[in-house]
């Protein structure tokens, strides 16, 4: 009865290979969180662990200031910050915070509809 031997064996084997694989990909998630949390500069639209989103205003060593309203600043420890909604970007001069289109940030939706051409005044629809 010695047959069940190599296959306890191969199953041991299995079984650390795929723990050595779940710890080193958390291990690079880790690695990528810590990272982005240190490139958080000011300018960019964050988004906290609890889940408040604001703009980054100033960075104090481990202390991020965030705007969450105009004229509203709240203090986070930077490890708060879960992801980077709109990083900043460099406008011309290459001072961080100014966009492309030279906006505060974000993403402009509105659509430009000419007066009477739009459903809603009794005109077809655009394509």
């Amino acid at each position: 009865m010695g047959g069940g031997g190599g296959s306890q064996l191969i199953f041991l084997v299995l079984m650390i290979a795929l723990l050595v694989f779940m710890f080193s990909r958390t291990r690079k998630q880790q690695r990528a969180q810590l990272e982005m949390q240190s490139s958080v500069g000011p300018g960019a639209e964050v988004m906290t662990s609890s889940g408040t989103y604001g703009t980054v205003v100033a960075v104090d060593g481990d202390v991020v200031t965030l705007e969450i309203a105009p004229g509203v600043r709240t203090r986070w420890a930077r490890r708060a910050v879960a992801r980077v909604v709109t990083p900043a970007l460099a406008g011309a001069d290459g001072a961080p915070g100014a966009t492309a289109a030279g906006q505060a940030g974000g993403l402009d939706l509105r659509k430009d509809v000419a007066e009477g051409d739009g459903p809603a005044d009794g005109g077809a629809p655009r394509p």
